[in-house]
């Protein structure tokens, strides 16, 4: 991550397709976007899902199968997890539906809520990058320099992630804040903060296993990885999260945007 790379960690079973294999009926990729990121956790799946192996049963030719893979491959679903109680989810799943039209990435939006009042979003990403910000005010056209200096935000003309016009960096903002200017609601925010962030990685696991059950491959953000964090308790979080899911990709951008939504 120091050297502006993505990492991703793949946790695979015998039941993940292997080229030559055929996926009955497509399949399906399910994404949990919890933290924006870059765009990487989007790119991916979409890129996954017109592989070959996704296009359904075989139809004899070459030809063929490449006319199918333009329209046809595995089904892909979105859910949106909101990470504060203030997050409005119609009007988050609206924007982000909005979004996914604009770079032409077909996938069924559903919002989670459940995780809106736990400290997921503290694991997902650097909080230092995005504390005491608000997140109401990052999502106006302000044109407040002093105000921008001071809370970090990066420059327009930064080749980092966003998804603005005005180029603000999103790289470690939760969904609610990317759209903060649609989704959020006037009122208090309280949490169910853990130490160890165990509560979290479980509710997102029971999450995932309810609502991903009969899903071929489930792609969510790789835990942000800490100079200071002891590897025991990051792996044991990692674990805690993906325990009982067969094939599940783990996506850590680089913080450069990989998906364009504005020409």
């Amino acid at each position: 991550l120091n050297l502006g790379k993505a990492v991703i960690l793949f946790k695979s079973s015998p039941s993940y397709p292997q080229n030559g294999d055929i996926i009955p009926d497509r399949g399906t990729i399910d994404i949990w976007w919890i933290v924006h990121d870059g765009g990487l956790l989007l790119l991916l799946p979409f890129l996954l899902s017109k592989h070959a192996v996704w296009l359904g049963a075989g139809d004899g030719t070459r030809k063929k199968n490449r006319l199918r893979r333009k329209t046809i491959g595995a089904k892909l679903r979105l859910f949106a997890v909101t990470t504060s109680p203030r997050e409005n989810a119609e009007k988050l799943r609206k924007a982000v539906t909005e979004h996914l039209e604009r770079v032409r990435i077909q996938a069924d939006v559903t919002v989670v809520e459940d995780l809106a009042r736990t400290d997921i979003a503290r694991y997902m990403r650097d909080e230092t990058s995005v504390d005491d910000i608000p997140s109401r005010d990052i999502m106006t056209n302000s044109r407040d320099e002093t105000m921008r200096d001071k809370m970090g935000i990066s420059r327009p003309n930064n080749p980092v992630a966003s998804l603005r016009k005005d180029g603000i960096s999103t790289h470690h903002m939760t969904l609610g804040e990317v759209f903060a200017s649609d989704c959020y609601e006037d009122g208090p925010s309280n949490f169910t903060h853990s130490d160890d962030g165990i509560q979290a990685a479980s509710m997102l696991n029971e999450m995932v296993r309810r609502e991903s059950r009969d899903a071929n491959l489930v792609v969510t953000n790789l835990p942000f990885i800490r100079k200071d964090h002891d590897s025991e308790e990051y792996f044991k979080f990692l674990h805690t999260a993906c325990k009982g899911i067969d094939n599940v990709m783990l996506v850590r951008g680089s913080g450069a945007e990989v998906i364009t939504a504005y020409a």
